[in-house]
């Protein structure tokens, strides 16, 4: 997702951290994040075949990325508004899946990097209670780390070479003991994760790698 102008929120800190959610109240929030997972994930991936063909590559693009840009800030604004008043919302509060859809829009809240940084501490106290993922907290840093233009611990943030290839986005901390490190936050093979990234990136720009003469992925061996 492309940098967003900054939209100023104050520190979400508060007594209500630890509220608990009465069972009424559950369901209108579980009710909330389908809806936000739902149009994230509409959200996450490229135009539509039809956006495309009604107005060109370059036009849907500008269409679906305005749009996607205006759905993570509608998104975050929702999760802020539910961290203010249930705390995050872990295990115990929604479910594990339900967690995930909480996590959704604060992993793609790019143009506010305090609030990322904000819930990463946040998570962080959930996974020592084991009460969130923790590869949604190694993904989470890793997104901080790009933001502030810092290497990686986990290579979960990629970006591509000129051959097409997954790479990690600014680099990583430690390559050599990478596999150990992703093992311990319940990520995938470093090597599966990256052509499993190069092959989506083919299939998603195919058109245009062929041009430049790449006729499959290039995969990591």
């Amino acid at each position: 997702m492309k940098h967003l102008p900054l939209l100023l929120f104050p520190l979400l800190i508060g007594c209500s951290l630890n509220k608990e959610i009465n069972e009424n109240d559950r369901k209108k929030v579980i009710a909330e994040l389908d809806y936000i997972e739902k149009i994230d994930q509409k959200y996450a991936r490229i135009p539509s075949e039809d956006l495309i063909n009604k107005y060109g590559q370059q036009k849907a693009w500008e269409i679906f990325s305005t749009k996607r840009d205006s759905v993570s800030i509608d998104n975050q604004a929702k999760i802020k508004k539910l961290f203010s008043k249930y705390g995050y919302l872990g295990f115990n509060k929604v479910g594990k899946e339900n967690s995930t859809k909480f996590w959704l829009p604060i992993q793609h809240a790019d143009n506010d990097v305090e609030f990322q940084k904000q819930m990463l501490q946040e998570l962080k106290k959930q996974i020592e209670l084991k009460n969130a993922n923790r590869n949604e907290y190694a993904m989470l840093e890793d997104r901080v780390a790009v933001n502030t233009n810092q290497k990686q611990r986990f290579g979960s943030q990629v970006t591509y070479n000129s051959n097409g290839q997954a790479i990690p986005r600014n680099g990583l901390i430690d390559s050599v003991n990478i596999e150990k490190l992703r093992a311990e936050y319940d990520l995938p093979i470093f090597k599966d994760y990256y052509n499993n990234m190069t092959i989506m990136h083919f299939e998603m720009n195919k058109e245009i790698l062929i041009k430049q003469g790449i006729s499959e992925p290039k995969l990591y061996k």
